[in-house]
């Protein structure tokens, strides 16, 4: 049943090419999207494995980070306890009253234990009065100093292990700064308390400027630098409703860019970037900085676009050209990392070693899809061939190129049940040529041959729509002619008789000749009988009376 149901949709096909080609398609197409489907899942893998890679050196550098502003926090809650509650020690007296000594000197140091503490560098009163920003407040200075003293004690004990080397410092709005590379006691001090207080992390801290009291970060050019830039986190210091100063720390370019390449795990995963909030871009895994940009200004406008509103810890990726980005916001610090993968490194990471094996297989299976497309292709069209060869050879008559008598008989059979269902008339025409052997006997065989393909051609021309000759014997022909009555058949083989005796026939030796053919005609209302045995032998045995009568004539009466 099954096998049958297959043949018959088959069937439907008038061309097996066309059943081939649409096998051929299907597998391609099920084999494209199945590989197309394994890209999409390797993109996708590609994609998490970058956003991890990304999430994981961002996860590296926020913890450092938060280490580190952990400690200035302490600091700072350090400088609360020593406002809220100085102490006061022989120490402490001492470096109070040496200052009320130096502090009209235009820089000046106080050294009470270099053993436990740092140094504290100032400038004058008269440097501090010349200033907007600064103030030296005679009820707030000596308890400010003592804490300060204090927390240098502290600086010393927690400056040693660091990861990310850098320096801690605190600047006063009272003309003071303690640094954790103190500087010698000469002019420079006064210099150095000038770019302190100039830099924008010192401004930023006002309280115009930052009413919530946050952390800030702020990313700075500065030339005394050796990478000429530098990134500074710094917290304000209130107390009682009053601006102290600030507490600092700054991280070196060089300390960072070490710490970005040894969260790199591997050399083809690309260059991370570490921007600040404005996508300036501050280091990265390379060497040095590149000296033109990585990105376009059209480009960094899609980066700022889709980093614009994420918030702290969110990541995203963008393509551009032949590179991959991968962004993520920091926790910790207010800027964040990008990752630019490119195409090269890529094709040479793991992800484009599986992309090219895949590549190739697909290339390898269509082209032997395609080899065997085009050899079964050619087997088919040959079977196709041998097939119509086999089934004209069994049906037709290779010399007439009419129907043979078994296939003839089938089709008049099968044709006069047709017309018996639908009670429509049905007649059949028998036709012998006259004296045919005397041809075969006078010119030989071949010139029989030709006679008998004149007098098919003849035949044919003269069929109508519907009508179906066979050859039957020898020199006998016999038509059926569905739809029609006996007068109508009477005509048609009239019509033959007329073509085929209306022309002379050019045979061998320069000798033509005439031939002529008797006809017999039945049908099936004039017997009331549709079997076409019977209605062949009826219009036969008029053929007979048709040459008892003098040949070349249509007889369709007893």
């Amino acid at each position: 049943m099954f096998g049958n149901a297959i043949q018959r949709v088959i069937g439907r096909f008038r061309s097996p090419q066309k059943i081939v080609n649409i096998c051929f398609i299907a597998v391609f197409v099920f084999s494209t999207m199945l590989t197309w489907r394994e890209v999409v899942v390797l993109e996708s893998a590609y994609v998490a494995n970058q956003r991890n890679s990304l999430n994981n050196v961002a996860t590296l550098l926020d913890r450092q980070l938060q280490h580190n502003v952990d400690s200035l926090l302490f600091y700072r809650n350090a400088m609360h306890y020593a406002l809220e509650s100085p102490i006061s020690t022989d120490k402490i007296r001492n470096a109070l009253a040496e200052f009320d000594v130096l502090r009209t000197k235009p820089f000046w140091q106080l050294r009470p234990d270099l053993s436990r503490g740092l140094p504290m560098n100032g400038v004058s009163d008269e440097f501090v009065n010349n200033i907007p920003l600064l103030e030296r407040d005679k009820q707030t200075i000596h308890s400010e100093l003592s804490s300060v003293l204090e927390l240098s004690y502290i600086m010393r004990l927690s400056d040693n292990g660091r990861t990310l080397p850098r320096r801690i410092f605190y600047t006063s709005r009272s003309g003071f700064f303690l640094t954790s590379t103190p500087p010698p006691n000469d002019p420079q001090i006064t210099s150095l308390y000038n770019r302190l207080i100039a830099q924008p992390y010192f401004s930023a801290q006002s309280p115009e400027n930052n009413p919530t009291r946050a952390l800030k970060w702020t990313h700075t050019f500065n030339p005394n630098s050796p990478n000429g830039q530098i990134v500074t986190a710094a917290v304000p210091l209130d107390f009682n409703n009053r601006w102290y100063g600030v507490l600092a720390l700054d991280f070196p370019i060089d300390s960072l860019h070490s710490f970005l390449q040894r969260a790199r795990y591997d050399d083809h995963d690309g260059t991370v970037l570490l921007y600040d909030n404005e996508l300036n871009p501050i280091v990265g895994t390379r060497e040095k900085l590149p000296e033109h940009t990585l990105f376009t200004a059209p480009q960094l406008a899609k980066i700022a676009n889709a980093v614009t509103g994420a918030t702290r810890g969110e990541q995203g990726e963008l393509r551009m050209d032949t590179r991959f980005i991968t962004w993520a916001k920091l926790d910790t610090f207010d800027g964040l990392l990008i990752k630019v993968h490119t195409l090269e490194e890529g094709v040479q990471g793991e992800f484009g070693r599986i992309s090219i094996v895949l590549s190739i297989l697909w290339a390898l299976f269509s082209l032997m899809l395609i080899v065997s497309w085009v050899v079964i292709r050619r087997l088919v069209n040959n079977m196709f061939t041998l097939q119509k060869t086999l089934t004209r050879r069994a049906n037709y008559d290779t010399l007439t190129r009419l129907y043979n008598r078994g296939a003839f008989f089938d089709i008049a059979r099968k044709l006069s049940k047709e017309c018996q269902l639908r009670g429509q008339p049905f007649s059949v025409i028998q036709m012998d040529l006259d004296l045919f052997k005397s041809i075969n006997d006078r010119f030989g065989h071949s010139s029989g041959d030709k006679v008998l393909a004149h007098a098919a051609a003849m035949l044919s021309d003269a069929f109508r729509n519907g009508d179906v000759a066979g050859r039957v014997g020898g020199e006998e022909f016999c038509i059926v002619l569905p739809d029609t009555s006996l007068e109508e058949a009477e005509k048609v083989a009239e019509r033959i008789r007329v073509r085929i005796n209306s022309r002379e026939l050019l045979l061998k030796q320069g000798n033509t000749v005439r031939i002529s053919a008797s006809f017999g005609v039945s049908s099936a209302f004039e017997f009331n009988d549709y079997d076409f045995e019977r209605l062949q032998s009826y219009a036969d045995h008029r053929l007979y009376n048709a040459k008892q009568n003098g040949r070349n004539q249509v007889c369709s009466k007893d």
